[in-house]
């Protein structure tokens, strides 16, 4: 191998080297000079890889790439936003939860287990109407809260989704403690 040899630069190997001597890039000085929209040109380049290249020549000659610092203040960005998307994912999950649990238990709200269905219903109205209004507190909840939301919609939609398979009378009462001490546990505007 040569000292110049185009082989030297990551995303490199002998097809590629042979490409680019045929597009007239011979060394990797004539690489580094070469603009990104020259080498997304070659046959079977592309953005991707012509980016890559440019990277891996930039680290070749020691100099670091200038997309590295934001790529780092991106990628807090994308947690905030994957925490954000997951907690808009996950309530819109527990509302449709939720909906098909009260529909399973249902066919119980009559006669003997009235007084539990009912306080099963008033307990699934208010964490409907919580549920709406996490939605409107969202972005002023620290990411420690939203994670902690996120762990406790993930507890109580399992519960739901076992409730609603099973409508016993058992099941009420213990939904309707689950979901009130749910609603405890969830951030309100005051706090």
């Amino acid at each position: 191998m040569k000292k110049d040899d185009l082989t030297q630069v990551k995303n490199i190997g002998p097809s590629r080297m042979k490409l680019l001597n045929d597009s007239g890039i011979i060394t990797i000085k004539q690489l580094d000079q070469t603009p990104l929209e020259k080498l997304t040109q070659i046959e079977s380049i592309g953005k991707n890889y012509a980016k890559l290249i440019k990277d891996s020549v930039t680290e070749y000659y020691g100099k670091k790439p200038e997309k590295k610092a934001a790529t780092t203040t991106s990628d807090k960005e994308n947690k905030v936003v994957d925490i954000n998307e997951k907690l808009r994912k996950r309530r819109k999950a527990l509302t449709k939860r939720l909906k098909q649990a009260r529909e399973g238990l249902k066919p119980l709200g009559k006669k003997k287990y009235l007084t539990s269905y009912l306080d099963f219903k008033k307990r699934s109205n208010t964490l409907k109407s919580r549920l709406k209004e996490l939605g409107k507190l969202e972005d002023t909840l620290s990411q420690k809260a939203k994670k902690n939301v996120l762990k406790n919609i993930d507890a109580l939609n399992l519960n739901l989704k076992k409730a609603g398979k099973k409508p016993k009378k058992k099941n009420y009462k213990k939904l309707a403690q689950e979901i009130k001490s749910f609603i405890k546990r969830l951030p309100s505007k005051s706090s």
